[in-house]
């Protein structure tokens, strides 16, 4: 499956965090569901950056991004 552009998670802010940095915060612009990836695009950035949706990834409230295949 492609990039999804209209996906729900798009527009919503996330926080990735690494153990040794501060998070860093950016905003859904795309998702690939099948593949496990968001695309974010984090502070001033121009571009998006493919992440895992994996524990490293949250909401601002601290819940985790999970991404599920539609039935």
């Amino acid at each position: 499956m492609p990039a999804d552009f209209s996906h729900p998670l798009v527009g919503r802010a996330v926080v990735y965090t690494v153990s040794h940095a501060k998070g860093e915060q950016g905003t859904v612009t795309s998702v690939n569901v099948d593949a496990n990836i968001v695309f974010v695009r984090y502070g001033l950035g121009s571009t998006s950056a493919a992440t895992s949706a994996d524990d490293r990834l949250t909401f601002l409230d601290g819940s985790p991004v999970k991404l599920e295949v539609a039935p």
